[in-house]
């Protein structure tokens, strides 16, 4: 049996990986991938993949070790030991220490140019994964019990399974005639590399301001990664800022908890979505990560969801395959929504509830927010669930 992902990221290029690992060579892999991650000196690589990073919870992590992708996440990783939330203009704030739970790190940031590039040197090497690369579609025929994928190079694949793993405009599901609900945040994520005068020590900051949170991340050498959600309202005026102008604004609501902000890289602006399928599966056709439910970057949560989709369906899939089942029927395909929609709905529920929670100015809500953080704080229950949120990793 065979099956397709379209989509070389992170999501895509890992479900590859465990498909192979799970299925022993079994299954026959095609991966398709538009963008090659060894060209990102040139001008369309860059736009199209500009520096990015993601945090990885702990419970991520340690999946992706079983997959022997360890060298790979040792090269390319920062570790999290500390997490400070605080709310602009107010005293309270959450510590959050590994130390203080015999922990050596709470969770993992992965610069995601250098790990994709060494992704893909991992899965060239893999016989049972064929990389079309670069690639994109031209043509999808969908018959009873195959689908027919035809190349931009008219190279013709044959699949019982597709899988749509090309982010959250997926060109594979609308294709396929898939819709999804959308809801405009009207909020803008500034994206850059900084570095400051101190260290930062494996600490990450998470910071609620008027307009949306602003997250800052340990990252290698001493530089750190900036997410800062700002109104669309604003856009046009930070945009129009230098680099000075924007490290003072910066370092106006940030503070002074790194030292003097020193350096800004280039600036990415993102229109913030929440983005959700009306449904995960259609004939032949399974959609998992930012395909299946984009969300805000408030809570860090987006990969570490599309990462349990990939988990739950290399499992069903596997299941299938050792069954003689067909791995694109409807049952199987079922079973994987089925398996994921809790999981899916709390986390969007979640993330949903923390940007309008944090983004709202109505007097009541701004001090139930402090009596939340000051509670959090010093009881111990709402601590200790709010860590076991951070750590666990569940599935279902």
């Amino acid at each position: 049996m065979s099956i397709v992902i379209n989509g070389g990221g992170m999501t895509g290029a890992i479900l590859a990986l465990m498909l192979s690992k799970l299925t022993k060579g079994d299954l026959e892999i095609s991966l398709i991938e538009q963008h090659s991650p060894y060209c990102y000196n040139t001008k369309l690589s860059s736009n199209a993949y500009p520096p990015h990073v993601i945090a990885l919870s702990r419970g991520a992590y340690f999946e992706l070790i079983r997959i022997n992708m360890a060298p790979i996440l040792s090269s390319c990783s920062t570790i999290i030991k500390q997490v400070e939330v605080s709310e602009y203009h107010r005293l309270n704030k959450i510590f959050i220490d590994a130390q203080d739970y015999q922990l050596p790190e709470l969770g993992y940031v992965i610069e995601l140019d250098i790990f994709r590039k060494k992704l893909f040197d991992f899965l060239h090497n893999k016989s049972t994964v064929t990389v079309y690369c670069p690639a994109t579609l031209k043509k999808i025929k969908r018959e009873k019990k195959n689908n027919i994928i035809v190349l931009n190079n008219d190279h013709q694949i044959v699949s019982k399974l597709m899988v749509a793993a090309d982010g959250a405009d997926s060109t594979l599901a609308a294709n396929c005639g898939m819709q999804w609900f959308r809801w405009n945040y009207q909020q803008i994520a500034v994206v850059s590399k900084i570095t400051t005068e101190i260290p930062h020590f494996g600490r990450a900051f998470e910071k609620f301001t008027e307009y949306g949170p602003l997250a800052i991340l340990p990252m290698a050498n001493d530089s750190s990664f900036l997410i800062w959600c700002i109104s669309d309202k604003q856009k046009k005026e930070v945009s129009t800022w230098n680099r000075d102008k924007f490290a003072q604004e910066l370092q106006n609501v940030f503070g002074w908890k790194l030292g003097k902000i020193l350096n800004i890289g280039k600036r990415y602006f993102y229109d913030l979505w929440l983005t959700r399928a009306n449904s995960h599966i259609s004939h032949r056709l399974a959609l998992v990560g930012n395909a299946a439910q984009n969300l805000h970057p408030i809570a860090g949560q987006g990969f570490n969801l599309g990462l349990r989709d990939i988990v739950v369906l290399s499992k069903i899939v596997t299941q299938a395959l050792y069954q003689n089942l067909d791995i694109g029927d409807y049952s199987v395909l079922n079973r994987y929504q089925k398996h994921r929609h809790l999981d899916q709905c709390r986390t969007i529920k979640i993330t949903d509830g923390l940007v309008r929670l944090f983004s709202n100015h109505y007097l009541p809500l701004i001090i139930a927010r402090n009596m939340g953080l000051f509670f959090v704080n010093y009881n111990v229950f709402l601590r200790r669930l709010l860590v076991s949120s951070i750590l666990n990793w569940k599935t279902d």
